[in-house]
């Protein structure tokens, strides 16, 4: 299975809670969102590195989340 590409078409700042969060869409299938939080605060520049790093924790989790039925 090819990587899939995600593209950032995304940064908002909720100035209430102090949270930030980066929006993706799939290049291969715009129906498909995620939406992380990253650093409240964060600048342009700094968005592709911070959105890896929620990218990485996420799989992360997701690897090891244990599933089961209800």
């Amino acid at each position: 299975m090819a990587a899939s590409t995600l593209t950032i078409v995304g940064l908002s700042h909720d100035i209430a809670q102090k949270k930030s969060y980066v929006n993706f869409v799939w290049a291969n299938d715009p129906s498909k969102r995620l939406g992380l939080e990253v650093p409240y605060g964060l600048s342009l520049d700094q968005i592709e590195a911070e959105a890896r790093k929620s990218v990485d924790a996420l799989s992360g989790e997701l690897a090891a989340c244990k599933l089961e039925l209800p």
